[in-house]
């Protein structure tokens, strides 16, 4: 997919926050076969693993971010203390959108496509990703929370990342053995 229609499908879609959480997994333990009940992004900020989303094998360290879309079955395995962050969230077309963008959505949906990278500026994605968890601490007790502008920061800096870090993606053609 093509930055650009990357960029212009996040644009025409409606986010909801459906959960955020932070979460640790000691050195040696094993999170199996988590189906992902919406899109989600995990962002690693401490340690390292191995985490298979679907067939695909991903060595993950500290500040390394995986997106996967709903359904796929996430599994993680501890090399060391593993600290992580996962926002799951869904993506739907605002409405009214112009024929191309929901024909691009179709053909290509970045909120279902599996990819990885270590982003070139971690820290403020990881400034961000903190006060999304704390925000939703405090608005998930009313329900799923709608989009969010800390969410919005969140992937305006992931989305950079990515143009900056396009040839070194991960786009999970290939598994880690």
């Amino acid at each position: 997919m093509k930055l650009n229609d990357h960029i212009l499908l996040w644009n025409h879609v409606f986010i909801q926050v459906m959960d955020v959480r932070h979460k640790k997994i000691e050195k040696g333990e094993e999170l199996r076969t988590y189906r992902l009940p919406a899109s989600a992004f995990l962002y690693a900020v401490r340690g390292n693993a191995r985490v298979r989303l679907d067939d695909s094998i991903h060595r993950v360290e500290r500040f390394h971010v995986l997106h996967g879309g709903k359904g796929m079955c996430l599994s993680i395995l501890a090399e060391e203390v593993l600290e992580y962050y996962i926002i799951l969230y869904k993506a739907t077309l605002a409405l009214p959108s112009r024929k191309e963008i929901a024909q691009l959505l179709e053909k290509e949906n970045p909120f279902q496509n599996q990819y990885a990278f270590a982003p070139h500026y971690p820290l403020p994605l990881y400034d961000k990703v903190k006060l999304l968890e704390q925000e939703s601490r405090e608005v998930f007790g009313l329900g799923s929370m709608p989009f969010s502008g800390h969410l919005s920061r969140v992937i305006l800096i992931l989305i950079i990342n990515i143009g900056i870090t396009r040839k070194e993606i991960c786009l999970c053609t290939e598994e880690l053995k």
